[in-house]
């Protein structure tokens, strides 16, 4: 059930979430659990607490050593380009036969991760390749764990049924689930806006929006966008705003899915089928924009699955969103082609959007 925090320890949980540095957010989030009362109802509170604190420590460790390795050339965490990050792990052979015949990259990742990029179709998608690793060391399964967090899916390229177990026991150990939850909640903050938008693709249980809103303002969030999928209940909610609990696409190739004559080898076919499932993995839809009386773009938006008109008319420029009067949408989202529109209107992949202001 819903905790009822205090308003003490919900304004320590506000100076938590406004931290921008590592070292802020961990002496925010001590400050929080000293300030959260100890009963029944926040026994799994305290425990997520407690275990983000000692994450945030690990995180902060890491960081070190990615300055340490930035001073010699090398970074661990990958900044994402593209659609989205695909992390590759499992056998290493199968991951190098992967990453050349996807990317093209041959470089070896023998200290630090590899990032390629492949196409499917018209969308550029990012996958990282890590060096060799033990998953007895505790290094580098801390390391892989901050990976897959930094990634949007997971690629496992595995030989045995054994091999893929272990990679999911430890992913799933560490909050990084890779089975789709009953719902789940989407908070996306604004720090200077000053409109809460909800956009509901499921179903609430036992509230409505008003309860919504109001719950969300307890906790200072008063501004930004909060997407809903599924069936969701207030202690969801309230989860999503503590937890670090993160979901991440699996996309399965294994050893089946090559010939094997010493060298592993994958077919043409075999490939795209990978892009697609990497592609669908990411969860995100492609928005050709187009301006009145002209042709559509020839590169898409690139957005996750649920964004609306407004996510577009932002993503284009802040001013086009503050002006925007409707739209015209040409695609699977709409009953006609060149449907007029509201911002709050959820798009699809491939559609045409036109955008109007005052």
């Amino acid at each position: 059930m819903v905790t009822n925090l205090p308003a003490e320890a919900k304004a320590k949980w506000l100076k938590y979430m406004e931290a921008k540095t590592t070292e802020d957010k961990i002496k925010a989030l001590e400050e929080f659990l000293s300030a959260v009362p100890k009963h029944k109802g926040t026994e799994n509170l305290v425990y997520w607490a407690k275990r983000r604190l000692a994450e945030l420590k690990e995180e902060a460790e890491l960081q070190k050593r990615k300055s340490r390795a930035a001073g010699r050339g090398q970074q661990f965490i990958i900044e994402k380009e593209g659609a989205g990050q695909v992390l590759l792990v499992g056998d290493y052979e199968l991951r190098r036969e992967l990453m050349v015949k996807l990317t093209g990259v041959t470089q070896e990742p023998e200290t630090a991760p590899v990032p390629g990029m492949m196409y499917y179709e018209d969308v550029p998608i990012q996958l990282v390749n890590p060096p060799p690793f033990s998953l007895e060391s505790k290094t580098w399964s801390t390391r892989l764990i901050a990976l897959a967090r930094n990634a949007d899916a997971i690629l496992f390229a595995v030989r045995t049924k054994e091999e893929f177990q272990k990679l999911v026991e430890l992913f799933e150990s560490n909050n990084v689930l890779l089975r789709k939850p009953k719902g789940r909640v989407v908070i996306e903050k604004n720090r200077y806006g000053s409109t809460l938008n909800l956009v509901i693709m499921g179903k609430l249980i036992g509230s409505d929006e008003r309860e919504l809103r109001e719950f969300l303002k307890s906790y200072g969030i008063k501004s930004g966008t909060v997407k809903i999928y599924g069936e969701v209940t207030l202690d969801d909610v309230e989860k999503s705003i503590f937890e670090s609990v993160v979901y991440r696409t699996p996309i399965i190739v294994s050893l089946e899915d090559f010939e094997f004559n010493g060298v592993p080898s994958i077919k043409p076919e075999q490939l795209e089928r990978i892009k697609g499932e990497c592609f669908r993995a990411l969860d995100v839809i492609r928005v050709y924009t187009k301006e009145p009386g002209e042709k559509p773009s020839s590169e898409p938006l690139i957005l996750k699955r649920g964004s609306t008109v407004l996510d577009v008319a932002r993503k284009l420029h802040n001013e086009l969103a503050e002006n925007f009067k409707y739209a015209r949408v040409w695609g699977k989202s709409v009953n006609y082609p060149g449907e007029k529109v509201g911002m709050d209107h959820v798009l699809e992949d491939k559609d045409v959007v036109e955008i109007r202001v005052k």
